[in-house]
């Protein structure tokens, strides 16, 4: 991870040609009598709602509460890092309707873990930062979904004094915001994502477009996915008779024109999904067809992943995009299920179901699990576990249930018999299934894996990275 004092030459929070901007309380932002401005923050949001912020030039070393972290890098360009907690308790400050609510930890594992912090934008989304990581996470809470869309950002994610801050595309990325900093006149604009889309609703109404009259905009809590579209400046668009199509951010041409029953942007492939009579398909930012119509359901597999799940005839297969359309189907939709349950497996760390270790695709034919990698192929010998993952485990204190050791790359399977094993990368398991349970156990903040199995009717317990490396 990034070290701290790359920026912070020393501990009273000055910073090499830049400086701390101090925010410990948001009374103080607007009394700005008698006080040496030396940055302007201005706040653009929803409802043509504008709120001028003028900084004081930052006294003595009281610098408990950094609003905004700069630096200057070694082109000149001015860095900005934002406190990630600080900034939704500014935009809340900026205007009531933003319901951001700032937590340590991950979302769906209770802890106070200093290392990761979520926001939570209520009935719309929850973001998850982790120290020292370039990898943010989203929920959608529109869709119920217990998936996590993953994005890169340019810079790690560090922590000062305990807080954990991020750069300008992080921010930008975590909360659906755009910064515009001018240097020369020392303004920072932050456009919510909630007032380009009501710039945008007026300016429809204002406009036609030949044949099609006047196109809708949505409101942002409609689909709040659709929405972010307009950061790679294209809109999805519907005539008045609810047909949908994708057009330019200038407004000039359509990329995708308006006869479409519904169309959803994907955020993390930044790509659409596309119906018509109850097909769907896929197409990227540029209107260019990946997936023809012709499939009940298609569902991202994840960032930066070229395949996707397919439902035909209530069946699931998966298709990869980056193949020729008349041969990309890696699987064939012919099984019940693709992808896994993961909301058991929160402490274990998945957040996504549909792909394990980065490699491994569980897939489900009757009753029964097989593991397939992103090439299509086959890596179990044939369908025959009854789980992905160990679930059914003795409810206690600090123990929780275990799918994956990313350590050793191996997932946890159960038999038809309902004992458990381990498989690795290329379907060898590596013990017999003789286990009763495998379980994470957590002991003052450390986690340890753990496997149970039964002798002459007595219960043991083994520390399983120890017992594998004993093996090897």
């Amino acid at each position: 991870g990034m070290q701290t004092n790359d920026y912070i030459s020393s501990t009273d929070g000055t910073i090499d040609s830049g400086y701390i901007i101090s925010a410990n309380n948001f009374d103080n932002y607007l009394e700005t009598s008698n006080m040496v401005t030396r940055f302007n923050i201005t706040a653009v949001v929803q409802r043509r709602y504008t709120l001028n912020i003028t900084m004081k030039n930052p006294e003595g070393n009281n610098f408990e509460s950094t609003f905004e972290l700069t630096y200057t890098d070694e082109n000149g360009e001015t860095q900005f890092y934002i406190p990630i907690r600080a900034f939704a308790t500014f935009l809340k400050a900026v205007h009531s309707d933003f319901e951001y609510e700032d937590f340590d930890g991950e979302y769906d594992i209770k802890t106070e873990d200093k290392n990761s912090c979520h926001i939570l934008r209520d009935k719309f989304e929850v973001v998850v930062y982790n120290k020292g990581s370039k990898t943010i996470y989203k929920k959608n809470l529109q869709n119920n979904s217990n998936e996590y869309e993953e994005y890169t950002i340019d810079k790690d994610v560090f922590a000062n004094n305990g807080v954990l801050y991020a750069s300008k595309e992080g921010i930008e990325q975590g909360y659906n915001v755009n910064i515009s900093y001018e240097p020369k006149k020392k303004i920072i604009r932050i456009y919510t994502l909630d007032f380009l889309v009501q710039k945008q609703i007026e300016r429809f109404s204002k406009e036609t477009f030949g044949n099609y009259g006047t196109l809708e905009y949505d409101e942002i809590d409609k689909e709040f996915n659709n929405a972010k579209s307009m950061f790679e400046d294209v809109l999805i668009v519907k005539t008045e008779n609810k047909q949908y199509g994708i057009l330019s951010g200038d407004h000039k041409t359509f990329v995708l024109e308006p006869k479409y029953d519904k169309i959803t942007y994907i955020p993390d492939s930044q790509s659409f999904l596309v119906e018509s009579d109850g097909k769907v398909g896929l197409f990227t930012k540029d209107g260019e067809q990946r997936i023809g119509l012709i499939y009940e359901e298609i569902i991202s597999i994840g960032k930066n992943s070229n395949l996707y799940v397919v439902k035909s005839n209530n069946l699931y297969g998966v298709v990869d995009v980056n193949k020729n359309e008349s041969n990309n189907i890696i699987i064939y939709p012919q099984y019940n299920q693709i992808g896994i349950d993961t909301k058991d497996f929160a402490y274990n760390g998945i957040k996504n179901g549909y792909i394990l270790l980065d490699e491994l695709i569980p897939v489900k034919q009757d009753k029964l699990w097989a593991l397939y990698n992103k090439k299509g192929e086959r890596v179990s010998n044939g369908f025959k576990y009854t789980n992905i993952g160990c679930s059914k485990i003795k409810r206690g204190n600090g123990i929780f249930p275990l799918l994956q050791i990313p350590e050793v790359k191996v997932v946890v399977v159960e038999d038809q018999a309902n004992k458990y094993g381990f498989m690795d990368l290329k379907g060898n398991e590596l013990l017999p299934f003789v286990l009763e349970q495998v379980y994470i156990k957590t002991s003052n903040g450390v986690d340890s894996y753990w496997m149970s199995y039964t002798v002459n009717e007595e219960e043991k317990e083994l520390n399983v990275l120890d017992y594998l490396k004993q093996k090897n």
